[in-house]
């Protein structure tokens, strides 16, 4: 047997899914073949997810998932193995083996042999336990939250459609390695967003909003729903009457959500130490170097409780830790899991995270946020500006981590003339280097904190958490 008793919901912080002995067994044997370090992490995601379409249930959907991945490291290379067939496990030891040394015989002999950076041994179970647990909540209760939204979002005669979302996860990690590594963790995670569509004769907008991070029911319990559908609201419907934005260079005053979304893209994928050793980021070898204004020191950290990138242990069963990616302008850190500490003779700093138990750990960001600075609030960051623009939100956009370049669309803007803003306007996107923005913020508020809970994708999906002060550009090509 490979699998134990399954965990009931009551019992599930304190029984596993892995049998120990025979998972060790079986990694064991690994090592009597000719590797040099196998592990096998088993993910158990209980999930709910609704949605409601104009006032109506559109999709209710509760799942179940249980999957492992079997990493074997064999002459410098990996054999990796996914299945939702847990007791085949110990079958697909000696494949998985082969699989390795045929990937290590065809490396190119450019390219080095994999090495894994030494971290302590741990044997432990950590559970971090919300208030309410979100595998409690009941398909009604989902729809009553919507409908706070709903309700908020869709009062006036121009919106036209409101689509309200939900979703939770209980999320438990088993991790046995052939070192002796045996963890065992699991935490939550909820949200709910909605996005609204307003109209108006031949014009057509729409605005979107989510709240939630890591935690239960109690989460969203604190905050006003409803003012989140009254936001939504009132943002489409000045849409509809914004202008079309100015466009060439200017002073630029991003609101926490651009600033979040523009440190996450921009920045902390270059700070990403697969990526780095790929060649494919403009921070190659810029370690200790000054990258950017005295201002902006920024920080990757998992442990912010709330954040919807936090957990407690990464991936490769490393204690969670927060990074300091920038400090005064300086690049002080990558982010990195145990192969790329390896590569470049750094300390591991637990930056691994994979999807589900079906994928491979990657070097992942968390929570990731630009610290405050010392201006008192929006009012002190555009008193002294003459003509410029206030953006908030983001549309999305296009990041090349290799060139440093990158172009984005915030939902929403203002003009600022004057020292004031006056204009509402729309369509408003942001280009340039990463690395000359950097330089060219010139002005934060003290009020730094997360925005909205985002997702992040890197041929893997995983939750993430960004945001910040208010962030005043000096010089940014606004279009």
């Amino acid at each position: 047997m490979v699998m134990a008793a399954t965990p009931s919901k009551a019992d599930a912080t304190d029984s596993r899914y892995l049998d120990k002995s025979n998972v060790q067994k079986a990694l064991d044997s690994a090592l009597e073949m000719g590797a040099t370090y196998a592990e096998v992490r088993l993910v158990s995601l209980s999930t709910g997810t609704a949605s409601l379409r104009d006032g109506s249930l559109h999709r209710a959907v509760p799942g179940q998932e249980i999957a492992a991945t079997l990493r074997i490291l064999s002459n410098g290379s990996w054999g990796v193995h996914s299945t939702t067939d847990i007791k085949s496990l110990p079958q697909q030891i000696e494949p998985t083996f082969r699989l390795a040394n045929a990937v290590a015989s065809r490396r190119d002999k450019s390219h080095k042999p994999i090495t894994l950076a030494e971290v302590p041994i741990i044997e432990d179970e950590l559970h971090w336990k919300p208030k309410k647990d979100v595998r409690d909540i009941q398909l009604e209760t989902r729809i009553e939250f919507m409908n706070q939204v709903h309700q908020e979002a869709n009062d006036h005669d121009n919106i036209i459609s409101v689509q309200c979302g939900w979703s939770d996860e209980h999320i438990h990690t088993e991790l046995l390695t052939s070192e002796g590594m045996d963890r065992t963790w699991s935490f939550q995670r909820i949200m709910t967003n909605v996005m609204v569509t307003a109209r108006d004769e031949q014009e057509v907008v729409s605005y979107r909003m989510r709240h939630g991070g890591e935690g239960g029911l109690d989460l969203l319990e604190s905050v006003d729903l409803g003012e989140m559908g009254r936001t939504c609201r009132l943002s489409a419907l000045r849409l509809l009457g914004a202008k079309r934005a100015p466009s060439g260079r200017m002073p630029l005053v991003a609101d926490r959500d651009l600033t979040g979304v523009y440190i996450h893209e921009a920045l902390g994928h270059p700070c990403e130490a697969d990526l780095v050793a790929a060649g494919d980021s403009c921070l190659e070898g810029k370690l200790g170097q000054k990258i950017g204004s005295d201002l902006v020191t920024v920080v990757d950290d998992p442990l912010m409780r709330g954040g919807y990138g936090a957990y407690p242990i990464d991936d490769e069963g490393l204690d969670t830790k927060k990074k300091l990616l920038i400090k005064n302008g300086v690049l002080n850190e990558y982010l990195n899991h145990r192969e790329t500490a390896g590569f470049f003779d750094l300390e591991p700093n637990a930056g691994a995270r994979a999807q589900d138990g079906l994928h491979h750990p990657l070097v992942r960001m968390s929570n990731t946020m630009v610290l405050g600075g010392n201006h008192h609030d929006l009012d002190d960051l555009i008193a002294d500006i003459p003509h410029g623009i206030y953006a908030c939100g983001s549309r999305g956009g296009q990041v090349d981590t290799g060139r440093g370049s990158f172009q984005f669309a915030a939902q929403e803007a203002w003009l600022i003339e004057n020292g004031e803003l006056t204009s509402p306007l729309k369509d408003v996107s942001v280009s340039g280097l990463t690395l000359e923005i950097l330089k060219n913020v010139d002005g934060l508020t003290k009020d730094a904190k997360l925005a909205s809970p985002g997702f992040c994708g890197k041929g893997q999906t995983v939750p993430v958490g960004d945001g910040g002060p208010l962030m005043r550009i000096k010089d940014a090509l606004v279009g």
